[in-house]
């Protein structure tokens, strides 16, 4: 178990991830890197984090965790909804309007961009963004689930996928090194989002 101490430093050398990730752009750094901007020793960070991998899977397990925050404040946590009707569509709007600001935060889209170049010549990383993907569509699936109960968990899962696929296209196109943002365009990602998850 890690102390409350332990658990600030692993935070803060998290942090310094981030920054390393989202202000420099640099895909190429090395935990030497990583370890500098957090101010430590190599062999600090790595008693923490002994590979890149496994400091890129924290990184990530903290974004969805942030992300997944943000959808239970909106809803509550979808596994104590229990015996309560289906999503409507007006809670699934909600939800994908959240989604879909994470995609507005620069440094967010950043830190992902970051994240697939190192992962393009890292499979160690390229794993751990695999798994990271599989479970942020697990938890959109789950929320599938909640509108669509009829549906089995792969066709409930494949439904998710589309619509991750949809939202974090729009983290690029929609970005300003794509064709920018625009609030009608923002309604129909919305609106697909939301036909896709109801089936219409």
């Amino acid at each position: 178990m890690i102390s409350t101490k332990g658990g600030q430093r692993q935070a803060e050398l998290l942090d310094a991830a981030e920054r390393v990730l989202t202000t420099r752009g640099n895909a190429d750094a090395s935990l030497r890197d990583f370890a500098a901007a957090a101010g430590v020793r190599i062999g600090h960070l790595q008693h923490y984090f002994p590979t890149r991998a496994d400091l890129i899977r924290a990184v990530l397990e903290r974004a969805l965790q942030r992300s997944l925050e943000r959808l239970s404040s909106a809803l509550g946590p979808v596994e104590e909804r229990g015996e309560q009707p289906a999503l409507t569509r007006s809670e699934t709007t909600s939800l994908f309007e959240i989604l879909l600001a994470e995609q507005d935060d620069p440094s967010c889209v950043r830190l992902f961009v970051e994240v697939w170049a190192i992962a393009m010549s890292d499979e160690s990383t390229a794993a751990v963004v695999r798994d990271f993907y599989t479970g942020y569509v697990g938890h959109v699936a789950d929320l599938v689930a909640c509108v669509r109960p009829d549906l089995d968990r792969s066709r409930s899962f494949a439904v998710a996928a589309t619509v991750v696929s949809l939202v974090e296209g729009a983290a690029i196109v929609h970005s300003t090194v794509g064709v920018g943002r625009s609030a009608e365009a923002r309604s129909e990602i919305i609106r697909a989002a939301v036909g896709l998850v109801h089936g219409s």
